[in-house]
């Protein structure tokens, strides 16, 4: 209960010094994709890295980014799965695509089944990593640009309704105490 509830405090100072921030709302969006842009991707302790690197290329808020790449973090077994269902769709449709009429002149017996099982298991392994790659680039890309317009509608309508609602709770808070 105890970790519930500072894991609630962390995300509320985060939103906090996310709606704080002084640049314009097209700075803070951008830094705030292009956080959570690499947790799409597996980049193994990287993330965050890249994230601050790619935010300061072009331009947009270190801090949004900072903030983003640690949900991006915390996200990542859902992202990983949404990786996952993307791809495997794309390899659906592209087998509906693709089907052609393979003519085999061997025959099953002349060929080990080992073998067989073998490049059938390798060949399966092959066509998740792809299906997952897809689905990383089509999520990344169509989540960036989605996000990229939600955050900077949140922040140029509600920025400054947001941050009031949340200083009159906070200050509720404390005076209950």
């Amino acid at each position: 209960m105890n970790l519930l509830r500072k894991l609630k405090r962390a995300v509320k100072y985060n939103l906090f010094q996310l709606l704080r921030i002084k640049k314009g709302a097209h700075q803070v969006a951008l830094g705030f994709v292009t956080g959570f842009f690499p947790c799409w991707f597996p980049t193994f302790g990287a993330g965050a890295a890249l994230s601050i690197g790619i935010t300061k290329l072009i331009r947009g808020n270190i801090l949004a980014s900072i903030i983003s790449a640690g949900l991006g973090s915390i996200l990542w077994p859902v992202l990983f799965f949404m990786n996952f269902k993307v791809g495997g769709i794309w390899g659906n449709l592209k087998l509906k695509h693709d089907k052609t009429g393979m003519i085999n002149d061997i025959t099953q017996d002349e060929i080990n089944v080992e073998y067989l099982d073998t490049v059938d298991n390798i060949n399966n392994w092959n066509q998740l990593g792809i299906e997952f790659l897809v689905g990383s680039i089509i999520n990344s890309i169509l989540f960036t640009t989605l996000g990229y317009f939600l955050i900077m509608l949140i922040l140029q309508r509600y920025r400054s309704a947001l941050l009031l609602m949340m200083r009159r709770k906070s200050a509720n808070g404390k005076s209950k105490r």
